[in-house]
């Protein structure tokens, strides 16, 4: 004890000299800052006593300047970072969604360039704007312009901007749905160069579109993969997929999940794959799983299942399974992260997504994967202009990534209601990846639901119906544009061939029973009616246009009340707004009605007030 008191007491000392020390030190510089000051003091004094005016001038100069410090270090402190992802002028207004000024800065750009890839530029513009025949015809004047430079020149001096030009051209020829002449030009092209993978990328999707199923199959073949890349794989993985080889699709992603498990690609893939064919997709997966219990596998199909808040219990199990084995990544996370949302736990889906971002972080803090983590962060937290940012940074960090123009900034923007420059985004994310069904969907449903501009909306619905013909949805959607625009008998055709691709669905035949109910067509309309009932006796939809027929049709009061009041009693909590309020309206018009019939059951009724449900 003694000794540890002869060592503070040594400390005390030393720490007590080193002060002695430095106030010695200061003393000249204490006293030079006093003669200082007093001198200033002296002078202001002086000065203040011959010239009254001087002291409000230097308090007002001095305060002035204090709020001029205050509100530079505001704005330098709330300045939104500016990051560009143009690399020009045309552009930029391309992305303001000032089309028309564009266009003319393209014009500008392309008066000073031979070369006439800024005129494929202004009719990529026009076929967004929906004036596909002026697009077109723009692009058969470059056609002309471009094979004499090349006969002048040779391929070789122009291969490397030729392959732009051409597959630009491509890839507009096929958004206005000129199918046949992108094939045509694109195979003619091929044929000089050989394999491109962004040419091979839009011939996929024209051939697709067209038809052409074993074409589109070569291309998957032939595609000149990095087998070094698991985003190159898992694109070849989604093109497979879309040509039913699904079997063929899953081992590419499973090669891609082998390479990189932190490749956000093969998750995006998975959602396009699930939104393109889900049951395709989980099928191919439990009977992979079935056959061997691969990792990998389980994987896929947690993020299968947590797609939909019905199945996210079961990719809760996988994913907990997973966990044991010790299997713990950027892509686990993120499966944990969406089950926690869709299971409503906030703060735990919050606690996966950090996880994310801390991997990503500790492998490559400027990554697109990183960037983009960043920005799906603050989508969450609902900071649009910091998630903006995040979200080009990852664009910037990988130009190919589509998903970043695709989901995340069209996401931003439509959660800030600035819903004018979406539309270019998609479309840039559609020249990236012009197969990608999600991206498709996601545009029709943005013109169809947020914009409301429905000629676009049915041109994309007919898009993604060209590449799947066997979705009867997409009949229903395309359906709901007929109707809105009083197209009844085209209505009726999309409803029958829905029918024929799904006999099992029984919103298929209410639907169109109640559209031939309405239309007078009341013994096919009931029989229709009647089916669905028999498949889904509790679907209140359903129960509502039964107990229109009889009320409207029938005039049996007692049966159609039973029906209606059906239909109230069984609302789903699922069910849209505006059905549930057709059917409570229904309801007290159809008691009430129900009570005078009662009373006397002779008189007239007053029915207008009911209504069927599409």
């Amino acid at each position: 004890m003694k000794e540890v008191k002869k060592l503070f007491s040594k400390f005390d000392k030393s720490v007590k000299l080193f002060i002695n020390k430095v106030k010695s030190a200061c003393k000249p510089v204490h006293r030079t800052l006093n003669n200082i000051c007093k001198k200033i003091s002296n002078k202001y004094r002086q000065v203040n006593s011959k010239n009254k005016y001087v002291e409000p001038i230097i308090v007002i100069g001095t305060s002035c300047l204090f709020v001029l410090m205050m509100i530079l270090g505001i704005k330098n402190f709330t300045t939104v970072e500016e990051i560009s992802i143009t690399s020009n002028q045309a552009e930029y207004l391309y992305y303001e969604n000032k089309y028309d000024e564009a266009i003319e800065e393209y014009k500008k750009m392309q008066d000073e360039d031979n070369w006439p890839i800024w005129t494929v530029k202004i009719a990529d513009i026009y076929s967004l704007k929906g004036e596909t025949d002026k697009s077109s015809t723009l692009l058969k004047e470059v056609i002309v312009k471009r094979d004499k430079i090349v006969n002048d020149e040779g391929y070789d001096k122009n291969k490397e901007r030729d392959l732009e030009l051409i597959n630009s051209m491509l890839f507009t020829f096929t958004l206005n749905k000129q199918y046949d002449e992108a094939i045509s030009f694109g195979e003619q092209y091929m044929n000089e160069y050989g394999e491109n993978k962004d040419m091979l990328k839009t011939l996929f999707l024209a051939y697709v579109a067209n038809n052409h199923i074993y074409k589109a199959e070569e291309v998957s073949e032939n595609y000149p993969l990095d087998e070094e890349s698991a985003y190159d794989i898992s694109e070849l993985a989604s093109m497979n997929m879309m040509v039913n080889r699904w079997d063929k699709g899953i081992e590419l992603l499973k090669d891609a999940w082998s390479l990189d498990k932190n490749e956000l690609k093969i998750y995006s893939v998975l959602e396009s794959m699930y939104l393109f064919n889900k049951d395709s997709l989980i099928n191919t997966l439990e009977d992979k799983l079935k056959e061997s219990n691969e990792d990998a596998y389980k994987v896929f199909l947690a993020k299968t299942y947590s797609m939909s808040k019905d199945t996210s219990d079961k990719g809760l199990d996988i994913i907990n399974e997973l966990d044991d084995e010790g299997i713990d990544n950027i892509g686990t996370d993120l499966i944990k992260y969406e089950i926690n949302k869709n299971l409503n736990n906030v703060d735990e889906a919050s606690d996966y997504l950090n996880g994310a971002i801390s991997k990503s972080e500790a492998i490559n803090k400027e990554s697109y994967t990183t960037y983009y983590l960043l920005s799906l962060r603050s989508i969450n937290n609902s900071k649009y202009d910091e998630a903006l940012i995040y979200a080009k940074k990852s664009i910037n960090a990988s130009s190919n990534n589509a998903d970043s123009y695709g989901v995340l900034i069209p996401q931003i923007l439509i959660s800030k209601q600035e819903f004018n420059s979406v539309e270019s985004y998609y479309r840039t994310a559609l020249q990236k990846e012009p197969y990608n069904y999600e991206l498709i969907m996601n545009l029709a449903d943005y013109y169809a639901n947020i914009v409301s501009n429905d000629t676009k909306a049915r041109y994309y619905y007919e898009l993604a119906l060209d590449i799947r013909k066997d979705d009867s949805s997409l009949y229903l959607k395309i359906f709901d544009l007929d109707i809105k625009e009083v197209k009844t008998d085209e209505a009726i055709a999309k409803l029958e061939e829905a029918i024929k691709l799904d006999e099992e669905n029984p919103v298929y035949y209410r639907t169109l029973g109640a559209l031939y109910l309405e239309q007078g067509i009341n013994e096919e309309g009931i029989e229709l009616t009647r089916k669905a009932y028999s498949m889904n006796e509790k679907d209140s939809i359903t129960l509502n246009n039964a107990g229109w027929y009889y009320l409207m049709v029938e005039n049996d009061i007692a049966r159609g009340y039973e029906n209606i009041k059906g239909a109230y009693d069984d609302i789903s909590a699922s069910l849209d707004e505006d059905s549930k309020k057709i059917i409570i309206d229904n309801y007290n018009n159809a008691k009430k009605v129900y009570q005078e019939f009662l009373s006397n059951d002779s008189q007239e009724f007053d029915l207008s007030g009911i209504k069927l449900i599409y």
